[in-house]
């Protein structure tokens, strides 16, 4: 929808950025949030505040709350440096949307964390939006080796259909892409074999998947995505990093790649209840 206004949050991220570019593409006017405004055209950049989130999705039809405390690492508490910041910011934002008298739409972005994190599936398990992570388990960081994969593009092109689809509804896996450390590293030297990549000897597996793997059937059956192939998304990933000289062949750890492949997210299509 031409010239359609839409807020995008920490527009300046890895995933937000490319949501930001195929919403300009389509030809709608974006404002994203950002710690460090700036602006271009169609592209309006708003420093986010706590609580200042009022004026900034006033006037907008629809919102991507993407932005989260993302970190690898933390001082002293998760609870307090990671996950309150982003429940906090989440409600923030909800809060001004539902304030809000022009906003139609809300699509939630988080962390496939929400879905994989139990102690209690079995072998044959395929996770789909139906499954919540256990608070318990991931508190005490049981992390499993199984991981899906998606072209960031697909990400992108996923979150439009879950705002431009009148019947989208509810949470959406977003996966392509199946596979473990073992089955990537293999098929990643194979594929690419002038970058030094980890053998399969080389890997060490601490926690095994306990579950078969995870289902994007709703949101290819609700809204139609079609994913990029396993090829396609690593070969454009490579592709980008050689181009930007972070890529060698004497230095490589293709399987930790993270160009233009984004590990799986899940996707909450909301409407917003007007006063």
């Amino acid at each position: 929808m031409a010239n359609e206004k839409v807020c995008v949050t920490g527009a300046s991220g890895f995933l937000a950025s490319w949501l930001v570019k195929r919403l300009l593409e389509e030809g709608y006017h974006v404002i994203g949030t950002v710690r460090d405004p700036g602006a271009r055209e169609r592209l309006e950049l708003k420093k986010a505040a706590q609580g200042a989130f009022d004026d900034i999705v006033q006037g907008c039809h629809g919102v991507f709350h993407v932005a989260a405390a993302v970190t690898l690492s933390y001082k002293d508490d998760p609870q307090t440096e990671i996950v309150d910041p982003c429940l906090l910011g989440t409600l923030n934002v909800l809060d001004a949307c539902k304030r809000s008298t022009t906003v139609k739409r809300v699509v939630c972005t988080s962390s496939v964390t929400a879905v994989r994190v139990r102690n209690d599936f079995k072998p044959d398990d395929v996770l789909d939006e139906s499954v919540w992570s256990s608070p318990d388990c991931c508190r005490a960081k049981q992390w499993i080796d199984h991981a899906g994969y998606v072209h960031l593009d697909d990400v992108a092109q996923a979150h439009l259909l879950a705002y431009t689809n009148p019947k989208a509804s509810g949470r959406y896996v977003c996966s392509a892409i199946n596979m473990s450390a073992i089955e990537l590293a293999s098929f990643t030297s194979k594929r690419y074999p002038k970058h030094k990549i980890a053998s399969t000897d080389e890997i060490e597996v601490r926690w095994p998947a306990n579950f078969k793997g995870f289902s994007s059937r709703k949101l290819q059956d609700d809204l139609g995505i079609q994913f990029k192939s396993l090829e396609q998304m690593f070969d454009d990933c490579v592709e980008s990093l050689e181009r930007k000289g972070l890529l060698h062949a004497s230095n490589a750890s293709v399987a930790c790649m993270a160009s233009k492949i984004s590990t799986i997210v899940m996707i909450e299509a909301l409407w917003v209840r007007l006063h």
